[in-house]
């Protein structure tokens, strides 16, 4: 026999070994490299072609030991809050449920030209896997040693394509550390499904059992073609009233965040923080917007280069990228809501309204500031601006459980409060002028793994501790005659990343160490 058809052979055996483990349902399978036979017998070709010599489709301990600490699955989070999450999902749904969770496409921009991955939020929340082309299926089974059973479906290890794209996690990897019970690769989840559609077809409605998955591209997220197949195959098979939203179950895990969550977030902001300090004292008249925000972006990758307080001298530039496509808007450009052209000259005497952050291990940072461009602000600058500053100084304080507010009711409590700030420096507003001109957008949104995390969840629910919360009051001044003309072409907007406390005392505010009142951002400016 010769060597690859042998390969080829030990690879059948290997996998044939998975089913027929995983069919019984009572075994999990754990497969490491250096665990004996079964170990042996599941080596491809990865661990001896150096095309693939990285092993994985991502950053790992064993791979990358100065980014993912031992236990650690990602960044910051072990293996086991992955598996808590995925209990606490089970436990809470009926019996017999059936859990479907897709990864997300990989995105074109042009032909054979790609995007940055990032993976769908819920599916990364549940696995940590951060491949595309990917499917996890959840069953709930009281005989399964843990209440249920996983089965993810993943592109297998394929040397000749990883030439081309990189190394894959693979389906043993899928087993051995992400804790799938079974693996299969991504072109058999048509026939399982299929095989699943029909028993639950022949059990009629009085099996009961629930699925939950998401279909259709919801905000604008594109799941894998999978997430199409099986819609239309539950549609053929008259078992669409059976099928649940999963990501409203999810989504309502995800809005407290744990202690781990939490720190990765206090290091998103961090690092933005520290890029807007940078920015503010780069920036001058005669500058583009554009060259603002390379200097942003290249502060954020250079972090823990600039950062003596890291506790490490790891480079932690791979896990950081922009959180959403930033705003630099200079003068009247911030009297536009989100002007992400970032395209114009910056002028002396203007502002620029910089909304930008950083995204650190999957969990990002949210953050605005407001600085004149020749680093100090005129007197009608520093007046409006003082207004914004105090409402949310004060909005802030009501982000605790005691308060017994919604971000819905601490945005209607902001809109009175800038109104009595605008009144003492010459404004004579209506109610309806702050609400649909001078500040039409809300004060706050949840924050997490996305920028707008959990858009399903209502703002009108009582803030919870450990909730994460953006406070972003604003106002933009159109050149309209109803307005006093010494404001007239200005915006501004003030955003901290805040962690809803049980107390006022608990509140932090992850963002504190950007400059933000007028002594800090001149100080800051001059340095």
């Amino acid at each position: 026999m010769s060597s690859a058809m042998h390969s080829k052979h030990c690879a059948h055996v290997a996998y044939s070994a998975i089913k027929q483990l995983s069919a019984r349902r009572q075994f999990h399978v754990s497969v490491g490299r250096k665990q004996g036979i079964l170990s042996s017998l599941l080596q491809t070709a990865k661990s001896r072609n150096p095309i693939t010599s990285e092993w994985y489709g991502q950053a790992t301990h064993e791979t990358h030991p100065d980014l993912i600490a031992k236990g650690e699955l990602t960044h910051g989070i072990r293996g086991g809050e992955y598996e808590a999450r995925r209990q606490k999902l089970m436990n809470g749904l009926p019996k017999g449920s059936i859990v479907f969770a897709f990864g997300a496409r990989l995105l074109f921009f042009a032909p054979h030209v790609f995007h940055q991955y990032r993976q769908d939020s819920d599916f990364f929340y549940l696995t940590g896997w951060n491949e595309p082309n990917s499917v996890v299926v959840l069953e709930k089974n009281e005989h399964a040693n843990r209440g249920y059973t996983m089965t993810m479906f993943v592109n297998p290890k394929m040397p000749e394509k990883e030439l081309w794209e990189g190394p894959r996690n693979g389906i043993e990897t899928a087993v051995s550390l992400f804790g799938a019970d079974e693996a299969r690769p991504i072109n058999e989840f048509k026939a399982y499904a299929e095989n699943l559609a029909a028993t639950l077809r022949s059990q009629g409605s009085v099996d009961g059992s629930y699925i939950y998955a998401d279909f259709g591209n919801d905000h604008d997220v594109v799941h894998s073609k999978q997430c199409e197949m099986l819609k239309t195959l539950l549609k053929r098979e008259s078992l669409g009233p059976r099928v649940h939203r999963l990501t409203t179950k999810v989504q309502q895990m995800r809005l407290i965040k744990s202690r781990s969550e939490i720190a990765l977030m206090r290091k998103a902001s961090k690092v933005s923080s520290l890029a807007f300090k940078k920015t503010m004292q780069l920036c001058h008249p005669g500058l583009s917007e554009a060259a603002l925000q390379a200097s942003f972006e290249h502060a954020c990758k250079m972090f823990s280069a600039n950062d003596s307080s890291a506790g490490s001298s790891a480079d932690q530039a791979a896990l950081i990228r922009p959180a959403y496509v930033p705003v630099f808007a200079s003068g009247e450009h911030a009297l536009c809501m989100h002007y992400v052209q970032n395209s114009g000259i910056v002028k002396d005497g203007d502002l620029v309204l910089t909304d930008a952050g950083a995204e650190f291990a999957g969990y990002a940072s949210d953050i605005t500031r407001t600085f004149p461009i020749n680093g100090r602000f005129s007197d009608s600058q520093r007046d409006l601006y003082s207004a914004v500053l105090s409402t949310q100084q004060q909005m802030i304080q009501l982000c605790h459980t005691e308060s017994e507010y919604s971000l819905n009711e601490i945005h209607r409590r902001s809109t009175h409060i800038l109104a009595e700030e605008l009144k003492q420096i010459g404004f004579n507003a209506s109610d309806r002028d702050i609400s649909e001109i001078l500040y039409p957008h809300h004060i706050a949104h949840y924050l997490g793994i996305d920028v707008h995390d959990t858009m399903e969840m209502t703002r009108s629910q009582r803030l919870k501790a450990n909730m994460v919360v953006t406070i972003e009051p604003g106002i933009y001044v159109p050149y309209d005659s109803r307005f006093p003309k010494a404001f007239q072409g200005i915006g501004i907007r003030i955003e901290d990343d805040i962690v809803v406390g049980k107390t006022k005392q608990d509140i932090e505010n992850l963002s504190t160490c950007t400059p933000k009142t007028v002594e800090e951002i001149e100080t800051c400016m001059a340095t």
